[in-house]
């Protein structure tokens, strides 16, 4: 009978994690809180129109992160992006990576990862229960699933201290992660009113980030679909803020800051991911223990990338496979 791991969290690590599991021939099962899997690799709908919110682009540099682009590329989820870029007012270079994207959307990326897995969302994990027949997982409605062999917790480190936090080699190491929110903002103007560049980055102390969504492939061209992304230092003062008023606030800085003639966008809105960007990492790919068979993986554990969220998660997967072999 194959060992059975549950695995919270299904974003890029978490994913990852169940890939290298199933691989391995073990029985996986994946819960999500959010309605839809992808965790900050994020498309969302307004209107007609969809706006990549969270994670912009990917780009390889492991050989195993690289393979797995080149296999959703394939596969027809994933195409090239090769924006005109502007930093800081003044063109940028090339990139030294091809940048990859979901196609239609960002959330694309993920149909090859959930291939035979058995993914809940919508059930948040309030707290896990390790008894002699093994973890059990308790939700918020007072129900549980279990037991599992192990559990696998991909999540942002907030969530990950209060589930696995009391394991004590894993406190310090947890305690000393820090991350920081980021506001994002989706606008959409239904004529061409941009200069020729796709992306803008650092364009002042308030904007770290614009695009014109709507130049990567398999997108809709008409119009402009626009990401704006705010800095950590202005995203963290205005963490309690009104969505509308964060919205309205940042087109106004872009439209400062492009020297944009007058427009008035037909939707805005935006988004807080309240632990958006990694500040301080944990420095490991992952943590597991043995003994306790429970671990944690994340993009914070190695940096701020899609390609550190892989690579986590599939440490931890192999690590797991280690131990229950």
């Amino acid at each position: 009978m194959p060992s059975k791991v549950a695995i919270m969290g299904a974003g890029m690590a978490g994913l990852s994690c169940a890939r290298t599991l199933l691989r391995a021939a073990f029985a996986v099962d994946v819960f999500e809180q959010d309605r839809n899997i992808g965790g900050r690799i994020a498309t969302i709908r307004i209107g007609n129109d969809t706006f990549d919110h969270g994670a912009q682009y990917l780009s390889g540099r492991s050989e195993g992160f690289q393979a797995f682009l080149d296999e959703i590329s394939g596969l027809g989820h994933a195409g090239q992006w090769a924006p005109r870029a502007t930093s800081n007012g003044m063109r940028a270079e090339a990139q030294s990576q091809p940048w990859v994207v979901g196609m239609p959307g960002m959330s694309s990326l993920f149909r090859p990862l959930v291939e035979g897995v058995r993914v809940t969302t919508g059930r948040h994990v309030q707290s896990l229960e390790r008894r002699d027949s093994g973890w059990h997982l308790w939700f918020e409605d007072q129900t549980s699933a279990g037991p599992f062999d192990a559990v696998a917790v991909a999540v942002p480190v907030a969530q990950a201290r209060k589930l696995l936090g009391r394991i004590g080699e894993f406190a310090a190491p947890l305690a000393d992660v820090h991350m920081t929110p980021c506001w994002a903002s989706m606008v959409r103007i239904e004529e061409k009113v941009f200069p020729a560049q796709d992306v803008f980055t650092d364009m002042s102390e308030t904007i770290r980030w614009i695009a014109r969504n709507n130049t990567k492939p398999g997108r809709n061209p008409a119009g402009e679909n626009l990401v704006i992304h705010a800095s950590p230092a202005w995203s963290s003062q205005a963490e309690d803020a009104d969505p509308d008023d964060v919205a309205a606030e940042l087109w106004s800085q872009v439209s400062y800051a492009l020297d944009l003639p007058p427009v008035r966008p037909s939707r805005m809105t935006a988004h807080l991911w309240r632990q958006g960007l990694v500040d301080r990492p944990l420095g490991k790919s992952h943590l597991y223990s043995p003994e306790h068979r429970a671990g944690v993986a994340g993009d914070w554990c190695l940096g701020a990338s899609a390609e550190h969220a892989f690579e986590s998660g599939d440490g931890l997967g192999r690590a797991i496979v280690n131990s229950l072999a």
